[in-house]
């Protein structure tokens, strides 16, 4: 008898980390003999993948072909969307990755914020003192009999027919992901941040699959531009503002809209990257940036919190507090004053990253050790 297929769901057609990670996993999966295959999420993307993972193999399925036997992996993002795949194949051969946390609709996980009961801020071992931190900058979630009603609402604002329709949709998701959390699927995630909210928010456990890029950075010879920082301009353009003002000499250049070498070909040449977002998981462009010889400067939001995800430096994760552009300007300054010594001095950070595919291999050969069990 053939061994069991395995099809992992993805936004396909977008050109983002997740879908990236999942035409990563196909593409391991098969590379070990697993009859492996991409799944369409319903009514989310397209029925493609993006041309620029054409580097994987990854082939697309329509539909899961022996559901008593086969497994089915999806993510945290929209379990509604691959609602006749959940209903075919029974808990044990169902597993979800969180990839991105706090994109779930559920709101415990998007409005999750990691203490130090979820993970670490500091090395282990270490007997710093965190600082007051500042409350997570979005609205808590509510409570009551109506809050998947009210939290819904909150990411439909509007008026009239439309927005009562997509308030009612967000409403049917949400519940969705609620249901499907509590069966007793199998749990995976691609950080310690995610990790810690399995563990504190579900009562579960959780192996860990990190990711990296495929393939690995590769410009030609650039010179690094004085004074030039790059950010990620999805996440960041919302407190920018605050750096700028208080770095008037500095040159701050999103990275946003670029293709992959683009991406790189920035990353390569700014003197420093600085990450100010909220990470929902172990996000790329740090670590990309440490493979092409940028250092980085962090604020410490999200997986970012989590020293065994980022272990950058302590001096270069900045606790996220009421007043953290002033403690991170004069950083970003010591850095574009030095940055060949600077990144002298994260070189352990990069040599953490460099491990990151074998990390990935070995992680990836103890899934297939149960899914062939």
């Amino acid at each position: 008898m053939a061994p069991p297929r395995t099809y992992v769901a993805s936004s396909l057609g977008q050109r983002t980390g997740g879908p990236e990670a999942l035409s990563l996993l196909v593409h391991s999966f098969r590379q070990r003999g697993i009859d492996a295959y991409l799944i369409p999420m319903r009514n989310f993307r397209g029925n493609s993948n993006h041309p620029e993972y054409g580097n994987y193999e990854c082939p697309v399925a329509t539909r899961i072909l022996n559901p008593e036997r086969d497994h089915f992996v999806l993510t945290e993002v929209s379990p509604i969307e691959n609602r006749r795949e959940l209903e075919q194949v029974a808990d044990e051969r169902v597993w979800m990755l969180w990839l991105s946390v706090n994109f779930s609709p559920i709101p415990e996980a998007r409005y999750y914020s990691a203490t130090e009961l979820d993970c670490l801020f500091f090395p282990q071992g270490t007997q710093s003192a965190l600082p007051d931190l500042w409350p997570y900058d979005d609205k808590p979630i509510t409570s009551g009999p109506f809050r998947t009603f009210r939290e819904a609402r909150r990411r439909n604002r509007g008026t009239g027919p439309r927005q009562f329709a997509a308030t009612a949709v967000e409403a049917a998701s949400i519940a969705f992901a609620r249901r499907t959390v509590r069966r007793s699927i199998n749990f995976g995630t691609q950080s310690f941040y995610g990790q810690g909210f399995v563990r504190s928010y579900l009562g579960r456990d959780a192996f860990l699959l990190t990711d990296y890029p495929k393939p690995r950075p590769a410009v030609r010879k650039v010179t690094k531009i004085p004074n030039l920082v790059a950010y990620n301009g999805a996440k960041g353009r919302w407190k920018i503002d605050e750096l700028r003002s208080r770095l008037p000499g500095v040159e701050f250049r999103p990275i946003q809209d670029m293709s992959r070498q683009e991406v790189f070909e920035a990353l390569a040449e700014s003197s420093l990257y600085v990450e100010i977002g909220h990470l929902p998981g172990r996000d790329r462009l740090p670590r990309e940036a440490a493979l092409l010889g940028t250092p980085t400067v962090m604020l410490a939001r999200g997986a970012g919190f989590c020293w065994d995800d980022f272990p950058l430096g302590v001096g270069y994760r900045i606790p996220y507090t009421v007043d953290w552009a002033d403690h991170m300007a004069p950083v970003i300054t010591e850095v574009l004053d030095d940055p060949t010594r600077i990144q002298a001095t994260q070189e352990p950070f990069r040599s953490w990253v460099e491990g990151e595919p074998d990390r990935y291999e070995e992680a990836v050969d103890r899934w297939v050790e149960r899914l062939m069990s």
